[in-house]
């Protein structure tokens, strides 16, 4: 009888189906909410991943970017031409200077030389090591020998075999 009541009245059944709506509408945009905050810590992760993914290609792209124009570069006419203008920029003189074997690698030639310097100390040795690892042409020192004079322990003889790696 009360239901009838209820139901009978006009403004009753209005204000209980606004209700009823406004219980609905808040479910559905609880349950909507949560789904998007889901949806947005999702993103967020792969969006994290992706810039850090970014940030390595673009680490990676620079450092091949660098190699390739290190092998642009040679355009140098020997391995022997780039030492003995890297010995000159140091204020050295090699005892000996000669190239040694041409060799063909797929794409690219590989050029050695054998250097033999007397008369240097360790800071020239580094520096001339450090010279050929940040040159502007690809060159490889494949391997080293330093050894003690008799005379004088502080000064050495370096014998050294490098390349350079062309197109």
């Amino acid at each position: 009888m009360t239901g009838r009541i209820i139901l009978s009245d006009r403004y009753t059944l209005i204000i209980i189906i606004a209700v009823i709506l406004a219980l609905l509408f808040t479910a559905i945009t609880f349950i909507s909410v949560n789904n998007l905050e889901r949806k947005n810590k999702e993103l967020k992760k792969q969006l994290t991943e992706m810039q850090r993914l970014k940030e390595e290609f673009i680490h990676i792209k620079a450092l091949v970017e660098s190699k390739e124009k290190k092998i642009g570069l040679t355009r140098v006419s020997g391995v022997v031409p780039a030492l003995e203008q890297m010995l000159n920029s140091l204020g050295l003189n090699a005892k000996i200077i000669k190239p040694l074997e041409k060799k063909r690698l797929k794409e690219f030639t590989e050029e050695d030389a054998e250097l033999e310097i007397e008369s240097i100390d360790l800071n020239k040795v580094v520096n001339l090591l450090y010279r050929i690892e940040n040159s502007p042409v690809p060159l490889k020192i494949k391997n080293v020998a330093v050894k003690p004079t008799f005379k004088n322990p502080d000064v050495f003889i370096l014998s050294m075999t490098v390349s350079l790696i062309g197109k």
